[in-house]
């Protein structure tokens, strides 16, 4: 590289180590350490806008149009994780979106049939398609 790096070993509770580079050798290990992690965080951001959310898939061509498109992808992303941390989920987009369609088929199935279960079962439903979502991450 011909220039001086600063070198982070990380070494988890199981023994495995990861190595993080930085070229600015005056930040601090934990401050490498944090950077790459909120990067990370930012790539998988992108990585689930693009995937789950439509983030290229504006046609737009007016800057406020695309402003508005790209708000409401990543607002999307946001209102998600926001959902699956109050259900006690590690968030994954796959997770939600199985979540989801399993809740709609189930409400669909009960309109469909006629049923109308009371609260107490419709609830114990959800919560089971809720741990089903939950299992898949995990």
């Amino acid at each position: 590289m011909k220039r001086k790096i600063r070198l982070v070993i990380w070494i988890n509770k199981k023994g495995k180590h990861k190595l993080y580079f930085s070229t600015d050798i005056n930040m601090s290990g934990r401050d490498v350490i944090d950077f790459y992690r909120t990067r990370f965080q930012i790539e998988f951001c992108y990585r689930d806008a693009k995937q789950f959310t439509g983030l290229y898939h504006s046609q737009a061509r007016d800057i406020r149009r695309l402003d508005f498109a790209f708000n409401a992808s990543f607002t999307a992303i946001n209102a998600a994780k926001i959902m699956m941390k109050e259900n006690s989920i590690p968030f994954s987009m796959e997770a939600l979106k199985s979540l989801m369609f399993n809740s709609y088929l189930l409400d669909r199935f009960f309109k469909l049939s006629g049923i109308k279960p009371n609260s107490r079962i419709k609830d114990k439903l959800v919560k089971e398609l809720i741990d089903i979502a939950a299992y898949q991450v995990a």
